[in-house]
């Protein structure tokens, strides 16, 4: 049954292991810190603590743990057990591990072994308060995660280990450092002064993924995580933040998005990895803003009309932020690849369920405007992709803006519009997913 308003299908949930962004993928397989290299390095003496966490976890995944009902007894007392001695694990790390640059790792493993094991008794999550990613010390999480799919899970478990990539890290912070310009970037694709609803923005951290366990590696791969929005019950000191795993993103790049858009371009020679990665990036970084920016007429938080279902909503925000990162990001320096780099990525993002996926259903809405309403573009064919469609993607982000905080309902037909013609450019891509990766699945070690 559609929606009321823009008529994307109600989600249904997945059920089956592992789960993916769509039916039957190709993907590119990959390795992630061949003989845990990376990780010996960061913990010489304790690494094998952490892979057994890891290893359990996984376990506990594939049972589909965090879905088990108090009925089956038998269920429950083996996940309890998993869960123990992931907690065991994690706690043997934190008593054994010594270096001083890992006080943090420590500290966030001996939180989370403790919150293992009440969860194991109570089905219950102890509350924290997480620790931000600090210089070039390593970092770590484990616990409940949210996960971009449908999975029928009740409170998805993983482990997350990283360390800082200082080379990529540049391109984030010269956005911070440009914030003021960013700021009239936004003014001037939103036609008037602009304000942020956030005093303090989410920082963003740059960091190589070195493990993953649990509900990370099971099907539909995350590139970024955002805390505390993503871990259930917890608080962080400080702002809140980002971290994004560059190696996955990477690769993702590498393997996935930027040979899609070859197929679709025809042949045409692609770009280098790390100009489009970088610019991938930066881009991400001024979406990741964009989705504080309002016209400094709206009145508190504004109000997007009711008709517009939760997803929908979800859905227009990340096409907001996407076009307000688009046209902001060249505030920063030049951008000549910035458009092949956003090109590359909503190609891969159209072939994911839409329904499933907010940021997905924003690239079908964002591609079906740009050829309702730029008929100059021949996407993805056009050089200059930007430059041909500011005055479209300028018009979109004030559509957007208007529909969701200014309660005006009058442009909701050019947007379900815009998806009915993103929708039809998808379908036409079909060829091309079926036969070249859309997605990574990685192993460790």
């Amino acid at each position: 049954m559609p929606s009321a308003s823009l008529g994307i299908p109600l989600r249904e949930t997945i059920h089956h292991f592992p789960f993916w962004h769509r039916e039957e993928p190709v993907l590119a397989t990959i390795r992630i810190d061949p003989e845990f290299a990376g990780l010996r390095a960061q913990f010489p003496q304790t690494w094998k603590h952490l892979v057994r966490a890891k290893l359990v976890l996984d376990s506990i995944t594939t049972l589909d743990v965090p879905a088990v009902n108090g009925d089956d007894k038998e269920h429950a007392e083996r996940v309890s057990g998993l869960l123990t001695a992931a907690a065991a694990a994690l706690t043997r790390f934190a008593d054994e591990e010594q270096a001083p640059t890992t006080r943090t790792v420590v500290e966030h493993a001996r939180q989370a072994a403790e919150r293992l094991v009440v969860y194991a008794d109570s089905r219950e999550w102890k509350q924290v308060t997480l620790l931000e990613p600090n210089g070039d010390e390593p970092w770590l999480y484990c616990g409940p995660i949210g996960t971009w799919a449908m999975r029928d899970v009740d409170a998805p478990i993983s482990l997350l280990v990283t360390v800082p990539c200082p080379q990529l890290q540049t391109e984030v912070d010269a956005v911070d450092e440009r914030i003021g310009d960013i700021q009239e970037a936004a003014a001037r694709a939103l036609g008037e002064k602009v304000k942020s609803v956030q005093d303090i923005h989410p920082t963003m951290y740059i960091m190589e993924l070195l493990l993953a366990g649990g509900e990370s590696v099971t099907g539909h791969k995350n590139f970024a995580h955002f805390f505390p929005l993503e871990a259930a019950e917890s608080t962080v000191l400080g702002p809140e933040f980002t971290v994004v795993f560059a190696n996955v993103h990477r690769e993702r790049m590498r393997r996935c998005s930027l040979p899609l858009l070859q197929g679709v371009q025809g042949g045409q020679d692609g770009v280098l990895l790390d100009e489009a990665l970088r610019m991938s990036l930066r881009w991400f970084r001024c979406h990741d803003l964009g989705h504080f920016w309002r016209r400094a007429s709206v009145e508190g938080a504004g109000e997007a009309p009711a008709e517009i279902s939760y997803f929908e909503r979800m859905a227009l925000e990340e096409a907001y932020a996407d076009v307000l990162g688009l046209l902001t990001a060249g505030a920063v320096g030049p951008d000549d690849r910035l458009g092949t780099a956003f090109t590359a990525e909503l190609v891969r993002y159209l072939s994911r369920r839409y329904h499933h996926f907010a940021d997905s259903a924003a690239a079908m809405l964002t591609l079906g405007w740009i050829q309702e309403h730029a008929a100059e573009v021949d996407f993805p064919l056009t050089d200059d992709f930007i430059g041909a469609s500011r005055e479209a993607l300028t018009d979109l982000a004030k559509a957007l803006h208007s529909v969701l905080w200014d309660a005006d309902t009058t442009e909701i037909a050019r947007l379900r519009g815009a998806l009915d013609r993103g929708r039809t450019y998808r379908d036409s891509l079909a060829r091309h997913f079926d036969r070249l990766p859309t997605d990574l699945t990685y192993n460790f070690g």
